[in-house]
């Protein structure tokens, strides 16, 4: 019985999650294009734009979460992005070096106005540190990026009021 006992016991505590994880029920399935949970565990932020529309952004509010970006990730659902923190206001440049996904790049001020938008920057290829770098020509607290083509299909231009919850603990300061 001990045997039998300890067979139940390894079924449900290893192979159920697993099963989870694997089928889509578990929480491994909200991961596709786009991470559920930011870089930094600390969960989603949400932008709602002047159209109403909502978006899912991962924080990235550390030195270790801005340097590493959106590198790497072949694709990104159309309802995300990445929210970049700031402990200040500066001149915070961004490049595409191992970045696989076009993107819309936005500057914010304080208060969620877009100050700067680079449109549709192309991935870099290189493998140097050539790739070209962008910024915006006044200084800006956050930077989101979106996949490219965002800013045109939802009427984003400079100017424009974004409305940014962020969750709790992920400001940088």
């Amino acid at each position: 019985m001990t045997t039998l006992t300890n067979i139940t016991r390894w079924i449900v505590l290893i192979l159920l999650p697993l099963a989870l994880l694997y089928s889509g029920t578990g929480p491994a399935s909200h991961l596709a294009h786009g991470q559920m949970i930011s870089p930094s565990g600390k969960g989603l932020g949400t932008i709602r734009t002047p159209n109403e529309t909502t978006l899912f952004v991962e924080i990235a509010d550390s030195p270790d979460t801005r340097s590493q970006g959106l590198m790497f990730r072949p694709s990104m659902a159309p309802d995300r992005g990445m929210l970049f923190l700031f402990p200040e206001q500066g001149d915070h440049a961004f490049w595409m070096k191992n970045t696989l996904i076009s993107l819309d790049m936005f500057w914010l001020d304080e208060s969620g106005t877009i100050i700067h938008l680079e449109p549709n920057v192309p991935i870099c290829t290189r493998k140097d540190d050539g790739c070209p770098r962008y910024r915006a020509p006044s200084k800006s607290l956050q930077v989101l990026e979106l996949n490219a083509g965002m800013a045109k299909r939802l009427d984003l231009a400079v100017g424009s009021q974004l409305k940014i919850d962020i969750p709790p603990m992920s400001l940088p300061y």
